[in-house]
Order: structure tokens, then C-alpha cells, then sequence
């Protein structure tokens, strides 16, 4: 009779931690630490940031810090690549779509770069300031995504070029000076802010379009 009884009993449920998998809540974790990150090496800046403030702004442990991040360098980078990818696919997007004229493709290519930094402060002082010389590594990968985004310019010109708009030449350097001219806007505008971001966006627009109209002369 005993024998029959253990028999029905069902077996001791395994226990689930919130619902969710080990892959799951490790996956959360990157993702608190990611925004950390995000959140305060712009608002305490990189070198101030220690790994236990961020463990502390993330809610998790310094060996689940470990667990996803080599240190603060790989969490810096990390952040920078997301915010990076995400702004190639708007630069792509506006690259991309039919215009009605050329001054309505320059805006909406620099309203895809300014705007995916500037209506979040935070991506533009960690991609424009924080950046910058913040390890041999990190200088590097900034480098490589400012040649990036200079061959992004330089298709979009080129696509201008070809429908006859611009004159038929190299659009390289003028790229080059495209884009290192709205990062230093950015910059200033961080920096010192005695304008309005829309005001800066349509400096910005206004600054592309006269190097754009004037690069034949």
C-alpha cells in the first residue's frame, strides 16, 4: 500500500528562478550594465566611472560584471557599438530614400546622423566627448567609425553625383571635412550650449549645404 502511494505522488517540481533562465537573467544583467554605462559616463564621465558605481546603477554584482564585461573598456566600447550600429541603419535608411531635391537629401542625412546623438544628450557626449582618447583601444575603434561614416557621406555624394546634381569629381575629402565639421559642431554645442538643438541642427544643415553648393568652386 505504501508502495502505491510514493507511486502517485508527483515528483518535486524543479524550481524556477523568476520564470526565467539563467541565459535570461544574465542576458538582463548585460543589458542593466549597458545602460549604466550609457547613463553614467555621460553624466560622470568615463574616467570617473568606477566599475562599482556601475555595478551599483545596474543592481548587480561585481562578479556579474565579470561575467559579461572584461572592465570598464569593454563596457565603454560596448555601449559606443550600439549606439554606432544603430546609427548606420538610420544613416543607410535616409541614404536610401527617394528625395524631391538635393537640399531635401542633405537633410534628411544629417537630421539621421544629428538627430540619433542629440535628442539623447547622453549618446552624443559619450560618441562626440568621452570617446576621445579614452584608451589606445577605444581611439581606435572611434577612428574606424569616423572612416565609416565618411564612406557613408561619400556614397550619399556620390549618389548626388550621378544623378547630375553635383559636379563629377573625387567626394572623398569633402566628406572627410562633412563630417569632422558636425562633430565639432556637436561638440561645441555640448560643451556650450547657447543655442537650441534645433537651432544647431539647422546650423549644421545650413554649414553642409554651403560646402555642398560651393564645392565646385
Amino acid at each position: 500500500m505504501s508502495n502505491l502511494n510514493d507511486r502517485q505522488q508527483p515528483a518535486p517540481a524543479k524550481r524556477i528562478y523568476a520564470k526565467k533562465s539563467a541565459t535570461d537573467r544574465a542576458q538582463e544583467r548585460h543589458e542593466r550594465l549597458l545602460e549604466a554605462g550609457l547613463q553614467l559616463f555621460a553624466t560622470q564621465g568615463y574616467t570617473q566611472t568606477t566599475i562599482e558605481a556601475l555595478c551599483s546603477e545596474a543592481k548587480v554584482t561585481t562578479r556579474h560584471f565579470y561575467q559579461s564585461f572584461q572592465g570598464r573598456e569593454a563596457l565603454l566600447l560596448a555601449v559606443y557599438n550600439k549606439m554606432v550600429e544603430e546609427l548606420q541603419i538610420g544613416l543607410l535608411t535616409a541614404i536610401q530614400a527617394e528625395h524631391q531635391n538635393m537640399h531635401e537629401k542633405i537633410q534628411q542625412v544629417i537630421q539621421a546622423l544629428v538627430t540619433h546623438y542629440l535628442t539623447d544628450t547622453r549618446r552624443a557626449q559619450i560618441g562626440v566627448l568621452e570617446v576621445v582618447g579614452a584608451s589606445a583601444t577605444v581611439e581606435q575603434r572611434r577612428r574606424e567609425v569616423i572612416h565609416s561614416i565618411v564612406n557613408y557621406v561619400q556614397v550619399f555624394l556620390n549618389t548626388v553625383m550621378q544623378e547630375k546634381k553635383i559636379p563629377e569629381r573625387n567626394y572623398y575629402w569633402l566628406a572627410v571635412a562633412m563630417v569632422g565639421g558636425i562633430n565639432e559642431m556637436m561638440a561645441e554645442w555640448l560643451m556650450n550650449r547657447s543655442i537650441s538643438l534645433e537651432e544647431l541642427v539647422q546650423e549644421i544643415i545650413n554649414t553642409v549645404n554651403f560646402m555642398a553648393g560651393n564645392q565646385g568652386n
